[in-house]
């Protein structure tokens, strides 16, 4: 693996977290790559969240 995807993986690694962080202190951030992401939930979940992708 090149330094640059390494570098990619881990950048992408804390910007999820700061994503979970912010979350939990209640702040809407919209985000469907993280799969613990709020948007990630109503996207996927269109059914009870009301967002229909299809």
């Amino acid at each position: 693996m090149s330094q640059y995807e390494i570098a990619s993986i881990q950048q992408a690694q804390k910007v999820d977290a700061e994503i979970r962080r912010l979350e939990q202190k209640g702040v809407e951030v919209l985000s469907s790559y993280d799969p613990l992401s709020s948007l990630h939930s109503k996207i996927h979940n269109p059914v009870t969240e009301g967002i229909d992708e299809g």
